[in-house]
């Protein structure tokens, strides 16, 4: 392969990661890896929350060796920054978001939770290890804030964990008492309180009822649930050096979209048949059904909330749930956001801003000078070019992977279990 192929495949390597696999997704790719059906391994990067359940908490940014996280891990001021903690969809992994991650760094000290696929905790399992984890990280400053973002599964974990948190604080308080937790906002994206009456519903079970030769083969035919019409196309716009996402705006942040790509054989898992007959029972169906039952609960929730919706989401009725959710939240201040062009897996990817929508639903608790749109020239684009802008440095060609792993661009760093 001469050298032009080969960097042509590596920007294609780098491009696919801007649009996030779903757990189908990393199936299909990961059956030609050795270690399709091994357990997640716990890094020396992360902190295990429960060590019979596969649970863990990370710093995507901190184990990416992005320069300005670590900085401030080293300056020992992330702390100082309110507490974001990212509750992940139903594959359990952070890389639906990651784009998303290094602006979000500049308003908050970025967490995110992370599931292996032997795990078998149930959602009251999981609320619970969230509060703990929550709880540990605002003990020696119990004002600190904390804001929750919840993807799909996560989105309906969220709410969970708001209703424990505001049963909690109602017996203890108010914030800064001993155990209460002061929450100051929740995001969620296609929040999956609306799985039984999904597309995924009434098409996913039936997954866990083929034969193990088949499975793999008919999860393929789910994918088009979680696509959209602008993945290639963007990703196109991104190898013919045309733009990248409004969010990717330097050498350090492209750096680290190239190391997240040349890290995705050891982030995407395989999902075994039982883990999804597991999540999509106990996590989407109960889970679901469990939370309808507390939809009157919901209305005493005194914390703003954003809620972002997927336009083409063919996975979950996100747009009609978002307005649903919107009402029963009435005594608090609710933002809808509907991501255009947009599908299940790629609502917080290239087409959004998520940070400046955070700015501005939470604009009276952040009271930051961040922007609180995406870029104007990213949101004046059309069709594919939505939410992209061009290059940052005016090159005709993408960042040379050599530099990903420069000492301006990559910082490594050992944290602590």
């Amino acid at each position: 392969m001469c050298g032009t192929m080969k960097l042509a495949a590596i920007h294609l390597l780098v491009a696919s990661t801007i649009f996030p696999p779903t757990s189908f997704l990393c199936v299909a790719l990961s059956l030609t890896s050795k270690n399709v059906a091994k357990p997640a391994q716990v890094s020396s990067s992360t902190k295990v929350a429960n060590s019979k359940s596969c649970v863990t908490f990370e710093s995507p940014l901190l184990e990416a060796g992005y320069p300005p996280a670590v900085s401030e891990y080293r300056a020992n001021t992330l702390r100082n920054k309110p507490l974001l903690l990212y509750l992940p969809g139903f594959d359990g992994t952070l890389l639906a978001p990651f784009l998303q991650f290094p602006e979000l760094s500049t308003e908050f000290d970025v967490k995110g939770l992370t599931v292996g696929m032997s795990d078998r905790s149930t959602v009251k399992d999981l609320k619970e290890i969230v509060l703990d984890f929550i709880e540990n990280q605002t003990k020696d400053d119990l004002d600190r804030p904390v804001y929750i973002i919840g993807e799909s599964f996560g989105g309906l974990l969220t709410l969970e964990v708001v209703l424990a948190i505001q049963e909690r604080n109602s017996k203890e308080g108010s914030p800064g008492s001993e155990n209460a937790i002061n929450l100051q906002g929740i995001s969620l994206i296609n929040p999956a309180t609306c799985y039984n009456e999904s597309t995924l519903a009434k098409n996913g079970p039936r997954l866990t009822r083929v034969s193990p030769m088949q499975y793999p083969f008919e999860l393929m035919k789910l994918l088009p649930l979680f696509t959209d019409d602008y993945g290639l196309s963007q990703l196109l716009l991104i190898l013919q050096s045309k733009g990248l996402p409004s969010v990717i705006d330097n050498e350090q942040r492209e750096a680290y979209m190239g190391r997240m790509a040349f890290s995705l054989p050891t982030k995407m898992k395989f999902m075994p048949q039982a883990t999804l007959k597991w999540r999509l029972e106990e996590w989407l169906a109960n889970g679901c059904e469990a939370m309808n039952n507390k939809d009157d609960l919901l209305g005493n929730a005194n914390v703003p909330v954003l809620i972002v919706a997927g336009e083409l989401d063919n996975t979950l009725p996100s747009m009609k749930e978002a307005k649903r959710l919107s009402g029963l939240f009435k005594n608090t201040r609710t933002m809808i956001h509907c991501t255009p062009g947009a599908g299940h897996a790629h609502t917080v990817g290239s087409r959004v801003d998520l940070t400046a929508l955070i700015r501005m639903a939470f604009y009276d608790r952040l009271k930051t000078d961040g922007r609180t749109e995406m870029k104007e020239s990213a949101r004046l684009a059309s069709d594919e070019f939505y939410g992209m802008e061009g290059r940052y440095d005016n090159a005709m060609i993408g960042l040379m992977p050599t530099k990903y792993w420069s000492d301006d661009n990559f910082q490594s760093i050992n944290l602590e279990l």
